[in-house]
């Protein structure tokens, strides 16, 4: 019989993560995986990139997109961050966006864009999960750049603008090419509702035992 795939709350996601922090798997460490199993996705689905514009928000799904920033910078890979709502403010996320420094990482913030940066990968790390209601005019204006960029777009977690439990979409929600979901899957990812903002979803795996 095929094992049918797990499927979390989003606040049953922050139980399991509360558990394995509380057995020595640091928050910190599972942005450090999430981001990294993120990266390695994206160069094996798309090996022939050499750009990556990554937007972020203020919180920690920004954090696992500041890793993959980092390790595209490390790869020789040109990388832009677009900061949808100003620097981040959770503390493991403020610790990535730190390690940015000293990289050849363009760093700007989504008021001052009107077009799109052009990018081989587009990532999307603005919201993750938590994500509820609607879309404030900032977050639209950076989903509405992330859906028009042309390249690959790549969701991390679940896309900006989709209610992970609900699976409802907001107006102006991201439409990903791929949607990497990490240790769990959530209700969004299933739903035949919110299945042309996912594009495909796959499972990765971040270190919880």
């Amino acid at each position: 019989m095929e094992n049918k795939p797990l499927i979390v709350t989003a606040a049953q996601m922050k139980e399991i993560e509360k558990a394995a922090d509380e057995r020595g798997l640091s928050y910190y460490q599972m942005m450090e995986n999430a981001g990294t199993v993120a990266f390695k996705v994206m160069t094996e689905r798309y090996p022939e990139a050499e750009s990556a514009v990554i937007y972020a928000g203020k919180g920690n799904n920004a954090g696992d997109g500041f890793v993959c920033a980092r390790l595209f910078a490390q790869s020789a890979r040109a990388v832009k961050v677009i900061l949808v709502e100003g620097e981040p403010v959770t503390a493991d996320a403020i610790t990535n966006y730190g390690l940015l420094g000293g990289l050849p990482v363009e760093i700007m913030p989504v008021t001052e864009i009107n077009e799109p940066p052009a990018a081989d990968i587009v990532v999307d790390a603005i919201y993750g999960t938590g994500f509820h209601g609607e879309l404030r005019p900032v977050g639209r204006k950076a989903c509405d750049l992330i859906n028009e960029s042309g390249g690959a777009v790549i969701a991390l977690d679940i896309p900006s603008g989709v209610n992970c439990d609900s699976a409802q979409a907001a107006q102006g929600a991201v439409k990903a090419d791929l949607t990497i979901s990490f240790h769990a899957f959530k209700n969004a990812h299933v739903s035949k509702e919110t299945a042309k903002y996912c594009g495909e979803s796959i499972l990765a795996d971040i270190g919880i035992r």
